[in-house]
């Protein structure tokens, strides 16, 4: 396992450098990920990064990205599994870390609530 400081070397900035990105070990160019994605908040940006890379290393993971720019002291992270039900199943697991607050986004929903571009 990486060291804390290695972490944050596994990724690569995106979105200008807001958000550091991970391809998971999922990702093949014709492969669909779901689009109810995890979501998760830590003050902790060494903790979410190291949670992120392991779950980057998942056969079922397609992408992990994390926030750079914390808003009041927290950062984002967003895990894309390949299936619906993995990411319900992983949302189980991860809800009991206490150094992480843990939810599911389904863009299908809240994506007719969004500004348009």
């Amino acid at each position: 396992m990486l060291e804390s400081e290695d972490i944050e070397k596994e990724f690569e900035p995106a979105t200008g450098g807001v958000f550091m990105r991970r391809y998971g070990a999922g990702r093949k160019s014709d492969a669909e990920y779901s689009i109810k994605k995890l979501c998760l908040v830590a003050t902790d940006r060494k903790h979410l990064a190291r949670t992120l890379f392991r779950l980057s290393q998942r056969l079922d993971c397609y992408y992990v990205k994390y926030s750079t720019r914390p808003k009041d002291g927290m950062y984002l992270g967003r895990c894309f599994l390949l299936l619906d039900d993995a990411v319900g199943e992983l949302w189980l697991e991860l809800r009991s870390d206490p150094r992480l607050m843990c939810s599911v986004q389904d863009d299908e929903f809240t994506a007719r609530f969004r500004p348009a571009r």
